[in-house]
């Protein structure tokens, strides 16, 4: 069971990190039914798996209505598919006998991070889909580099892997960002919560001063 601190324990990564990899174009999708990823038709649109994995638990303030997704998937891609109508019918028929819940395209910047540290299948991921209030974006940025350094030294840690910065969606209104993290295992996770109240009070806080709107989707990746 996912305890309700589990998903608050979450932050976006600070984008000023001078170790994150150029931005490129980039496509999360969240979709339901139990179903198989198209690899061909991921390479058909032009498009290379970064992340492929499942949703089990959601939590957060959204003020849209979005039904708890079974799948996500993170893709690289030349090009992108929301902009022309055979490209986003494409794009939410990528699993067999599913369907996309919601689709979001934008700038994806990813954090050079080591597969090998650890088996993918063990981790606990966290993606979270925020929607800004823009009150005052210089403290925004200083409270985010903050509650990183804040962490970066603990056991445990949560880990910065991809920014998507969204440009264009399709399922819900176009939220600012979609963030993807993991834990090394949920058994690391669930013990960094417990051991580090002080940071979740400060994620909270951060959520309330700057977030008008945001959702935790939590679960494992197959690859």
């Amino acid at each position: 069971m996912i305890k309700k601190t589990a998903l608050i324990a979450s932050v976006a990564l600070a984008l000023s990190s001078s170790v994150a990899v150029a931005e490129k174009m980039g496509v999360v999708g969240l979709y339901s039914g139990d179903f198989e990823l198209d690899d061909q038709a991921v390479t058909a649109l032009g498009c290379a798996i970064q992340r492929e994995g499942a949703i089990v638990a959601a939590q957060g303030k959204l003020a849209y209505d979005l039904t708890q997704p079974d799948k996500f998937v993170v893709l690289d891609c030349e090009d992108g598919v929301l902009g022309q109508a055979d490209r986003r019918q494409a794009a939410t028929s990528l699993f067999s006998d599913g369907s996309a819940i919601a689709i979001f395209e934008g700038a994806l910047t990813n954090f050079p991070i080591d597969d090998q540290n650890g088996e993918v299948a063990k981790r606990q991921y966290v993606l979270k889909l925020g929607y800004y209030n823009n009150a005052d974006v210089d403290a925004r940025e200083q409270d985010l580099a903050a509650l990183n350094m804040l962490a970066q030294p603990l056991d445990g840690h949560w880990i910065n892997e991809s920014f998507l910065q969204v440009h264009a969606a399709t399922g819900i209104p176009t939220p600012d960002e979609v963030v993807v993290i993991h834990y090394e295992s949920a058994e690391v996770a669930d013990q960094f919560r417990a051991e580090n109240a002080d940071i979740l009070k400060e994620v909270s806080d951060f959520n309330d001063a700057h977030l008008t709107s945001f959702t935790y989707l939590v679960g494992s990746a197959s690859r």
